[in-house]
Parts: C-alpha cells; structure tokens; sequence
C-alpha cells in the first residue's frame, strides 16, 4: 500500500475546486479576460512598431516618422500598462473571494462532522488545509485566470507574427519551445511527490507544536523541556528538509529558462546576420523577430510559473477536497419529533472508534425518565463520555439505538436534536470573547436578564460582577478563568438554551464539593422538565441522580438506586469505598 505522501494528486480536485471558487463570478472573470486580451495586444504590437521605426525611420534617416511612430508605441504601451493593471486588480479580487468562499465551505463542513470523523483528520491538519491550502489552491486560481489568457495569447502571437518575419528563423523556435517543454515536465514530475510530503511535515510540526504548547505546564512540571526540544527540532527537520529539496528544485527552473533564452537569442543573431548579409532579412526585421523570440519565451515562461505552483496546488485542491467529500458520519434524514419533556433510551449501544481494536462501549442498555436525573458512573477511560456523546449525534453507535423521546437519534432532524439537547463536555469549553458573547452561544437571542439567571444557578454571577458584568473579558479557552469557574461558565451556557436534555460529562471536576452540590440544585430548579444525565466518576455528584449506571470493562454492570448499588454492586461499592472520607480527610472536602 502506498504512503499518503506518495499518491499522485488528482487533477479533477483542483478543476472542481476551481469552479467552486469561479462561480458566481463570471462578470470578474470576464474583466480579467478582456484586460489581459488588450494588454497582449499591446505587448504584440511593440516589435513591429519598432522594427518599421528601424527600417523606416532610423535608416532612412526620417525624423518626423520616428518621433510620429514613436508616439504611437508610447501610446500603446500606456494602453498596455494599464490594461495590466486593471487584469490585477480584477484577478486579485476574484482570487481573494474564491478564497474566502473556499475557507468558509472547509470551515462550514469541518463543524458538520461527527467527533469520529473529524479525528480522523485532527485539528492539526484541519488548521493547515483552511489557511494554507486555501491559499495554495487560491494562488493557483489567480495564476491560472492570468496565465490560461495571457500566455496562449503571447505565445502564439508571437510565433504567428515572428514567422511573417522570417520563415528562415522558424527552427530556432521550435527548437526553444522542446527544450523549455521537456524542462518543464520534467520539474512537475520531480516537484510533484515532494510538495505532497512537505504538506504532510507541515501538519506534523503545527500538531507537534499545538500538542506542546498545550501542554507547556505539564512538559515544565516533569522538566521534559529537552525532550520537547528534541521532538519538534525533529518534526522541524524534516519539515526544512522537503522544503530544502523542493526549493532547489525551484531555483533551477529561472536560471534554466534565461539561459535557454540567451541561447536562443544567440542563434537568432548569429542566423539572422546571414540573412540580413543576403538580403533576406531586414535590421528592422531581426529586431522584431529577436522581440518577439523573448515574448515566446516570456509565453512559456509563464506556464513555467503556473507549473511551480500547479504541483502543490493540485496537492492542496485534494486535501481540501477530502474535507470538501468526506462523509460527516452524520446523516440527517430526520422527521418532526414530539413536544413535552423527552425520555432518554440506550438499547444495546456500541461505540468503536475508526482503527481502535476493541470497543469503546459495548451492548450498553440504559433507560432514563422523562424529567428524571440519571447517571453514568465509571472509571478513567471507562466509555462514559462515549456513552454521553451519543445523546447530541456528537457521535453515532457502532450498533444498536439511541432514542430520544420516541425517535432514535438518526431519525431527529439534527438541527432541532441539537436545540433539544444540550451538551457539556469536557476540556475548555469557552471561547475569546465576552461573558454575554459565549453564554449566548447557548441562546443568540437570549437577554441580559435570563443570562444572569443563568449565572446565578450556577454560582458564578458574584464572580462575572467583580469582573466588571457580561462584557467581562473571557481569553481563549477560557484561560482567565479557573478551571472551576470556566465549568460553571459552561453550564451556565447550556441553561440559557433552556434545554428538554441536559448531558453534564465530568462537569463538576473542578469543583469543590459544596459548590457542585449548589450548582447542581441550580440546575433542577432552572430546568424542573428537563432530563438529566450525569457522567462522572465522583459518587458524590451521582448519588441523588434517580438511576445509576455502572460502567466496568467497557460495558453497563449494573443499574440503581445509590443504596441499591451499595448494597448489590461490588465495583460501585469499590468507588464507594475508595472516595470515603479517611480520618486525616475532613467531610466535605475533595
């Protein structure tokens, strides 16, 4: 089986993408053609203008004729330059939309995907294919709206009008054009396989990097700084490495054109002296040929430039295009789901993860009461934020259902499962912004009012009052904020939904015993119709909940009441007995 680096990319991504990007657009497009047409024509009529002002004027000695025709160049070469510079400010807006458009649809796509499927990608190469194969993919578009008008014009104007020259001169033509041909197939097929693995060893420093600057207090903890060091220089090594190659690469493609033009412009002159000596050839004539001999070469010369970036480009339209194509792993083919407080159902669940060898969560079967609170309890790694993800569609089983209210998961439409449930995961689950700016992210129209509420409930209103209110500064991911506060924050959020399913996964870690009790009173007595459910690995934080389930070995052991599981459950009694407070631990404290 081929590595990833060594596929050869797919042409029909890079087309696709680009009438993505072009439609829409067609009166932009237009503009770039028409201006690139009359730039051309412009550039094609400076040799023969010269040569008539050489052998009409310079020879003949004709002053008035040369300064007359040299009005006329001058004139074109203003309506040239100008036409050039309307071409690139039409393509460069026409590049910056498609851009635009091409980041949002990557973006919008990448928030459609399950949590399986999206870590299949990873955020690492999520964050390069938005912002670096945007602008790969968008580059080429721009080169390609300039070159795909401009070089076949020039080029095959040039050869057209420097044959009416001299016919004689044709084989050095030809000759140029094979030789710069198979130079340029000869760098895509070098250049092509290695940008493929320099996108590769980006990914793999800019996930290297995250992962280390995210875990900067834990590497400084265990004073591993050296072997973060040695990690990254390695990732960045390998990085500079392909970058190195493909750069050479690169820097050979100029020096060898300019000196396949120099030949050629040698030859020319050489062959053309014969010509003038016989009188098969004017001066006047050389020079228009030698010009239009440097426009081929500038006409191949750009498609040189296109094939630079034409490598990557199509290497970057397939990584956008697999974003772009890739299944979200949620289908939503949902029908209108009923009214009033919604029961929640786990039927013989599995959950097994792309690649993983045994089952995150196996045969589970859970029922939770309308308007109850229920619980999930178990060890690190156990499969409840599994089990609990699946409420949202954040996931889908492996096998078996999950019904909320009389519907499975699959069968709600998902935008309205999504207002019906609300979700508080772990981790840091707030973003840059403002207190009122992330809390109505749970409700956009939400006012001031009902967010304090919700701030109330959760016992964190006293703290966004010493901050100066809702428009208190909130940093990314939450990090002005203690790990405690940033939990009550985000429930807080789920409140102001005013949500019929509430799912808190270890949502009350971070605090203290007292406050999580108080909060989770909150809670009740915000959402008194709403169905609960708790995943946690704390008893005390389960332990009201009205049914209880005992995750051990990946799978439910055992469900109840906390005095049912007491008496009847030995791992429950062994989490029991393992968070019972000792004699040097007062009651109370964590």
């Amino acid at each position: 089986m081929k590595h990833p680096a060594d596929r050869r990319p797919k042409s029909r991504s890079l087309r696709r993408l680009g009438g993505i990007a072009l439609r829409g657009r067609v009166k932009l497009l237009v503009g770039v053609v028409v201006a690139q047409v009359v730039a051309m024509a412009a550039s094609l009529a400076q040799p023969t203008l010269n040569a008539a002002i050489v052998d009409n004027g310079v020879i003949a000695g004709d002053i008035p004729y040369i300064e007359r025709m040299g009005s006329v160049m001058l004139g074109v070469a203003i309506g040239g330059l100008v036409a050039s510079l309307a071409a690139i400010a039409l393509g460069s807006a026409l590049s910056t939309r498609a851009a635009a458009d091409l980041r949002s649809r990557v973006y919008r796509r990448a928030t459609d995907f399950s949590t399986a499927a999206y870590q299949e990608l990873g955020t690492p190469t999520m964050l390069t294919r938005t912002s670096l194969d945007t602008g790969v993919v968008t580059q080429a578009i721009f080169l390609t709206t300039s070159v795909a008008v401009t070089a076949p014009i020039i080029t095959v104007g040039a050869v057209i009008l420097s044959l009416q020259v001299s016919v004689d001169l044709a084989p050095v033509i030809v000759v140029t054009a094979i030789v710069l041909g198979i130079g340029v197939g000869v760098f895509v097929n070098f250049v092509t396989p290695l940008v493929s693995k320099l996108q590769i060893a980006v990914d793999t420093v800019n996930r290297v990097l995250r992962e280390q600057l995210g875990g900067t207090r834990i590497i400084r903890a265990f004073r591993r700084e050296h072997t973060a060091s040695a990690r990254f220089d390695d990732a960045n090594r390998d990085l500079t490495d392909v970058a190195r190659r493909v750069g050479a690469i690169q820097l050979m493609l100029l020096p060898g054109v300019l000196l396949i033009s120099n030949v050629a412009i040698v030859a020319t002159s050489l062959f053309g002296a014969r010509l003038i000596e016989d009188g098969q050839l004017t001066i006047g004539g050389l020079t228009a040929f030698t010009g239009y001999l440097s426009q081929i070469v500038v006409g191949i010369t750009l498609f040189i430039t296109l094939a630079a970036v034409f490598p990557r480009a199509r290497v970057s339209a397939d990584r956008l295009n697999e974003v772009l194509e890739k299944p979200s792993g949620l289908p939503d083919e949902g029908r209108l789901a009923r009214a009033g407080r919604l029961p929640l159902s786990f039927r013989d669940v599995s959950v097994q993860y792309p690649g993983a060898e045994h089952p995150a969560v196996a045969f589970a079967t859970f029922h939770c009461r309308a308007g109850s609170m229920s619980a999930i309890i178990g060890s690190t790694s156990s499969g409840k934020s599994s089990l609990i993800s699946l409420v949202p569609r954040l996931l889908d089983p492996s096998s078996g259902t999950v019904d909320v209210g009389a519907l499975s998961t699959r069968d709600w439409p998902l935008a309205d499962l999504r207002a019906a449930v609300a979700h508080v995961g772990q981790g840091r689950a707030l973003v840059a912004g403002t207190v009122a700016s992330n809390l109505r992210l749970g409700a956009s129209e939400a006012d001031d009012a009902a967010l304090w509420r919700a701030l109330e409930a959760t016992q964190v209103a006293e703290t966004v009052v010493d901050r100066g209110g809702l428009d208190a500064e909130v940093a990314q991911g939450g990090a002005n904020f203690s790990g405690g506060q940033r939990q009550r924050l985000a429930i807080a959020r789920a409140l102001v939904r005013n949500p019929r399913v509430l799912c808190l996964d270890a949502a009350f870690s971070a605090m203290d015993r007292s406050t999580a009790d108080a909060v989770l009173r909150g809670v009740r007595e915000t959402l008194p119709d709403a169905t609960i459910l708790i995943a946690d690995q704390q008893i005390e934080n389960v332990r009201s909940a009205e049914r209880i389930a005992v995750l051990d070995g990946r799978t439910i052991v055992d469900i109840g009441t906390h005095e049912q599981l007491v008496q009847r459950c030995a791992v429950y009694r062994e989490f029991a007995d393992a968070q019972a407070p000792t004699a040097s631990t007062p009651a109370g404290t964590r």
